[in-house]
């Protein structure tokens, strides 16, 4: 039994292999020696006439060409150079002194805390926290409550509690463990 073929793929096949005689019988764009033009063949457009710059490690020798008054390089980061002002005497320029930097003193860093948030119980409204410290202690709170004679709980969440060490300022946010 013989398989006739589709007539598209015939098509496809004398399609592709007119493209590629097409691209053989093309002039190349590579550079060249100029001359006389062959039959078929097109003129190549010189640096001169081309419209992109030509971009060669020549240009790097160059100096960019220096802007015209009243014109300003948008590239350019530098603070403009000084205007002089006649003056009719002769002036003395002191060297400014540079300003002392402020520094604020940082705070002293808090040391770690010994104790975890292990969840929390609500009944009729009323949230308690249920601590741990490192000696396996429980501790139970609630807001604004003293725990361990050490802590204040300031605010119970859902995932963790903030709690503020007795003599400090500073809130600390203890998040929830899971183990």
């Amino acid at each position: 039994m013989v398989k006739q073929r589709p007539r598209w793929v015939l098509f496809v096949v004398a399609g592709a292999a007119l493209l590629l005689f097409a691209w053989f019988l093309t002039p190349s764009s590579a550079p060249g020696p100029s001359g006389p033009l062959r039959a078929g063949e097109r003129a190549r457009p010189t640096a001169g006439t081309s419209p992109l710059p030509v971009i060669d490690f020549a240009r790097i020798a160059n100096p960019p060409p220096a802007p015209g008054l009243g014109s300003r390089d948008l590239f350019d980061f530098a603070a403009p150079p000084p205007t002089p002002i006649p003056s009719p005497l002769p002036r003395v320029v002191e060297a400014p002194t540079p300003p002392t930097p402020v520094t604020m003193p940082t705070p002293p860093p808090l040391p770690p805390l010994n104790i975890k948030y292990i969840g929390a119980v609500e009944r009729k409204g009323v949230k308690v926290a249920m601590l741990m410290t490192d000696r396996s202690e429980v501790l139970t709170g609630q807001a604004g409550e003293m725990v361990g004679n050490r802590f204040r709980i300031v605010k119970i969440g859902l995932e963790s509690v903030d709690i503020q060490e007795v003599g400090s300022e500073q809130v600390r946010r203890i998040p929830l463990k899971g183990n």
